[in-house]
């Protein structure tokens, strides 16, 4: 009996933390998002659709475990397939507080350092009193800087199915040293930290929380990732 409920708790724990996301630029359907978390780990898989699949087929999984109580990063990979680039990265946290890449290059980083994986997995979490304004140390792929959310406002966001109040964050990175990058042919990871664009997230505030929006945005155009409620796994 104690099995079967365990087995229970997973299965139900796991439907929580799947979810899917459309991804849209200029109003055109981009690509398809699948995310998983649990309390160790997260990850995703972006796949292209539609025009942008034809143009350029993207195929890109990452993953990140990280510490239960602080979100801090352990470790975390990456598979890259974008038209004919293929790719693969992997760091992980060792015992003296260096990220180590590819099991070669090594980067000092501090015992509660995040990354933006890691870092979703804690907004889609916790509630605005342990996020809001608080800096974090953050590592991406070699740079280092920090990381913060910034409560905005909480307002409804319609899911297509129904109204859901949010609290809607900006979400801030600072790089303050990129002398070990690591950077790979990634639209996603070369651009998501850049100081041109304005990164926002629209969290539940009931629980189970989870991003119902994120959007970002640039001087020409901005990229949205809704939520797809009659989707989810």
């Amino acid at each position: 009996e104690t099995m079967r409920l365990y087995i229970t708790y997973i299965f139900l724990f796991y439907e929580v933390c799947a979810q899917q996301y459309s991804i849209s630029v200029f109003g055109f359907h981009a690509s398809d998002v699948n995310m998983i978390q649990d309390s160790t780990s997260i990850e995703f898989q972006a796949q292209t659709r539609g025009i942008f699949d034809l143009i350029w087929p993207t195929n890109n999984f990452y993953k990140a475990n990280f510490k239960p109580d602080d979100f801090s990063i352990k470790s975390w990979n990456k598979t890259i397939k974008q038209g004919p680039y293929k790719t693969s990265i992997s760091g992980i946290i060792n015992s003296d507080s260096h990220i180590v890449y590819n099991k070669k290059e090594k980067i000092e980083v501090s015992n509660d350092t995040h990354n933006i994986f890691s870092l979703l997995a804690m907004v889609n979490t916790f509630d605005k009193k342990n996020l809001d304004t608080k800096w974090f140390e953050y590592e991406h792929e070699g740079n280092l800087g920090r990381a913060r959310f910034i409560w905005a406002d909480s307002s409804n966001v319609w899911t297509l199915q129904d109204s859901l109040l949010c609290d809607h964050y900006r979400f801030d990175i600072e790089i303050v040293d990129s002398t070990k990058n690591m950077k790979t042919k990634d639209y996603f990871m070369n651009n998501i930290t850049s100081t041109d664009i304005i990164r926002e997230l629209w969290v539940t505030k009931s629980k189970p929380r989870r991003i119902i929006l994120a959007k970002v945005t640039n001087n020409f155009f901005s990229v949205w990732a809704r939520i797809q409620i009659d989707k989810e796994l």
